[in-house]
């Protein structure tokens, strides 16, 4: 029997990812909601994430990056600040604008569903091969570029070396 390997096109790529990604994230949010510390739901989870990752940011971009209104990423953004794991302060230099950044409960919480949730991907994980992890998180690292269209990487922004990604490539091989 032989194997052919062909090269994988566009659309094929598109349908293994639109396959791929939302089961897999339907699987972690389920995780999320499980392990999440002090009764934070996924959304919330994800607004404070994202103030980790931007201290200082603003409502706008927590909306954008939501998906979300400005009306419903203020309202999501209050409960947490009345939670006591958001903080919002007026911008030194814009008065018009508030910043937000993680309370010590914030840090916690989150870093509390972070590692359970990490956890469980590990013991998903530890089956595969070291080579098949690097080939993954290289795979994902592109995927991202990708879907970012930043310049650099593959039709995308380059490996963050902070990651210690490994590029990979995708083939299918057919009969």
């Amino acid at each position: 029997m032989y194997h052919i390997c062909m090269a994988t096109t566009p659309d094929q790529a598109a349908e293994a990812v639109l396959e791929t990604i939302p089961p897999a994230m339907r699987a972690i949010k389920e995780q999320m909601r499980s392990a999440r510390a002090a009764n934070l739901s996924v959304s919330q989870f994800r607004l404070l994430l994202f103030v980790r990752r931007h201290p200082g940011t603003d409502l706008s971009a927590v909306a954008d990056h939501m998906g979300t209104t400005l009306p419903s990423a203020s309202q999501l953004m209050s409960r947490l600040v009345a939670a006591g794991m958001l903080a919002r302060t007026v911008h030194p230099t814009e008065r018009r604008h508030l910043q937000l950044k993680l309370t010590e409960a914030g840090a916690a919480a989150l870093a509390e569903c972070d590692a359970r949730t990490r956890e469980w991907l590990c013991e998903r994980f530890e089956s595969a091969t070291s080579e098949q992890l690097e080939r993954l998180q290289g795979a994902l690292s592109d995927l991202l570029g990708l879907i970012e269209g930043a310049p650099g990487a593959p039709g995308g922004r380059p490996s963050d070396p902070r990651r210690g990604v490994a590029v990979a490539s995708v083939a299918t091989s057919t009969t």
